[in-house]
């Protein structure tokens, strides 16, 4: 028993309807992770149960695990996440039975898990997320959907926000954030500049981005990767229309 034990890489969590729209996703964490930014941390994937992530983000489908997060493909937004890597193996995996279904929170006790390496934790029930949060070393967590976000969510999770007015908009509601930004001269006295930036400090070790069960400053971080143009331009478009 404790050999097939050793064999299994992911839990799904969580099986069934959507808290954002109804839909029908599954949550599945798997153990862990070669990610460089984040360090080895169990992975959290929300993912439309029905669907290939790859394909529901081409057809709005991604919504149940979403929300209206601007940053989706339908709104041609600059979504990081590559999702024909990690959550489309991940998909494909639970579409062939490799994970096991737990309601036992316990098995992540002393890990650092990361919610939402893709979709966004408010999509789940936020009971869920506190029984899981209440075992870990640390927690990583961020919700677009912060502007519909309880009080569970508020402690586990930073709001994303996009703009300076979103940002004083949800430190002004309760919330910690986490900003991205074109450009780090824009850093507001509330903020940190992320510390993997700084000091390369890994997510896994950080734990600052935990929402407010840590009173650690605000994060900001300076938009990376393949999608910086993109985001550029949005951010640009968001300023115009007063976002």
């Amino acid at each position: 028993n404790q050999y097939i034990m050793s064999k299994v890489n992911g839990y799904i969590i969580y099986e069934g309807k959507s808290q954002l729209n109804g839909g029908n996703i599954v949550a599945i964490v798997t153990m862990s992770s070669k990610n460089i930014k984040t360090g080895n941390m169990a992975s959290m994937w929300i993912l439309n149960a029905d669907i290939k992530p790859t394909e529901a983000s081409k057809q709005g489908e991604d919504a149940s695990v979403c929300g209206d997060c601007k940053h989706r493909a339908v709104n041609k937004g600059a979504c990081y996440v590559t999702l024909h890597h990690a959550p489309l193996a991940v998909y494909k995996a639970y579409k062939r039975g490799n994970y096991p279904i737990t309601n036992d929170m316990t098995i992540f006790e002393d890990m650092k898990v990361r919610f939402g390496a893709y979709g966004d934790p408010s999509a789940i029930p936020t009971q869920i997320l506190a029984s899981i949060k209440a075992v870990v070393k640390n927690n990583t967590s961020y919700t677009h959907q912060w502007k519909q976000g309880d009080k569970i969510l508020k402690q586990v999770s930073m709001a994303s926000v996009d703009s300076i007015a979103e940002q004083k908009q949800a430190v002004s509601e309760g919330w910690r954030t986490f900003r991205v930004t074109s450009d780090l001269s824009d850093k507001l006295p509330n903020e940190i500049v992320c510390p993997n930036t700084t000091k390369a400090i890994q997510c896994a070790d950080c734990g600052l981005c935990s929402g407010t069960s840590t009173r650690a400053r605000n994060i900001v971080i300076e938009v990376h990767g393949a999608k910086k143009k993109k985001f550029v331009k949005q951010q640009q478009l968001n300023t115009q229309q007063g976002l």
